[in-house]
């Protein structure tokens, strides 16, 4: 691998269909797509070391017949870095790694789903994965905003028992 390669590894560690793209940076590292932990949400584009992209799964070079020179590859992945416009459907790893590669974004694993299920269907899935992102989310702020108030009401009756000596209120673990 060189710096400018488009690489790619099997999202499930078996080889396989679906695929994680990035683009290789020389110096064992790779710009690429991640989950921002963080916040929980979001893809962010950063710049990792190799085996934080790989994860111990086997990484393949993508080829390609006609490229831009791997300089240019490499400085259009440096400018994305930060980027937070990750959608499944739309611009995703491999969009953002075929645009570094040949300067259009586009991904193949969703032309073959458009294959299966049509443009509608892809438009579909991806409403479908927009709803379900945020309903996590609203999830997550429920559960928490449930969990705050339950500590307030705990806090607030364990001050109003000004009397610990008669042990009437139960020990907050």
């Amino acid at each position: 691998m060189a710096q400018g390669d488009h690489i790619y590894c099997s999202v499930y560690h078996n080889d396989n269909f679906p695929y994680h793209h990035g683009i290789d940076c020389g110096n064992d590292t790779v710009i690429h797509y991640q989950k921002n932990y963080k916040q929980e949400k979001d893809a962010i584009i950063l710049w990792v070391s190799m085996t934080e992209f790989a994860k111990n799964r086997k990484v393949y070079i993508e080829k390609y017949d006609k490229c831009d020179p791997p300089i240019v590859v490499f400085m259009r992945a440096k400018r994305k870095l930060g980027e937070k416009s990750y959608n499944l459907c739309f611009n995703n790893c491999e969009h953002f790694a075929r645009y570094c590669k040949i300067g259009e974004p586009s991904s193949l694993q969703v032309e073959k789903a458009k294959e299966f299920i049509g443009y509608n269907g892809i438009a579909v899935a991806d409403n479908v994965f927009k709803f379900f992102q945020s309903a996590t989310d609203t999830s997550k702020k429920s559960i928490h905003n449930i969990h705050k108030s339950i500590e307030n009401t705990l806090n607030f009756w364990k001050n109003k028992d000004d009397d610990d000596s008669d042990n009437n209120f139960f020990t907050l673990l």
